[in-house]
């Protein structure tokens, strides 16, 4: 009965584990990021944040943001409105909408699509207008900007913002 309980114990923690949480993924070229001041209207922003990584902020300047989890970003600018600018600022960073993934090869729709949570490899070959005739059943990678080399995937494999999947043709 035990064994039973740690089997499935570690299959929910590992199934779930496994899709990207909001407050990890890292801020990237291309997201949109929502900035907000408590009780300070005009120090808060909405932009989306282009290839030099870097927002303007009133009164602070330029902050660079990317590779930051919206959390840590939020404490950067804690820090920087507290130097002198504000009394005990409370900033909150989320991430609005994320950069899109990409979808090629043995699709009916291949293309760029939006980026949603929990996002896995079949939900994206779905969105992408299903698997085509010659699409392989097995060869199917995905390519990180954090990896050097596509990684093999299968369909319950999580996608992550930027991701470019690619499903391969079989000889059959």
């Amino acid at each position: 009965m035990v064994l039973r309980l740690l089997v499935c114990l570690s299959f929910f923690y590992f199934s779930s584990a496994s899709h990207a949480d909001s407050s990890s993924l890292k801020i990237s070229v291309g997201d949109s990021l929502a900035i907000a001041v408590y009780n300070e209207t005009d120090l808060s922003l909405k932009v989306r944040v282009d290839n030099s990584g870097v927002v303007n902020f009133p009164l602070i300047g330029q902050v660079p943001v990317l590779n930051l989890t919206p959390k840590q970003l939020a404490k950067n600018l804690e820090e920087r409105y507290d130097d002198g600018y504000l009394v005990a600022p409370s900033v909150t960073v989320s991430i609005e909408r994320y950069r899109p993934f990409y979808i090629h090869g043995e699709v009916k729709a291949p293309g760029v699509y939006e980026f949603d949570q929990k996002l896995t490899v079949e939900q994206a070959i779905a969105i992408a207008g299903g698997l085509s005739e010659r699409a392989s059943s097995s060869k199917w990678f995905i390519a990180r900007p954090s990896e050097k080399k596509p990684l093999p995937v299968n369909k319950e494999s999580p996608v992550l913002p930027g991701d470019i999947i690619t499903i391969n043709s079989s000889f059959f």
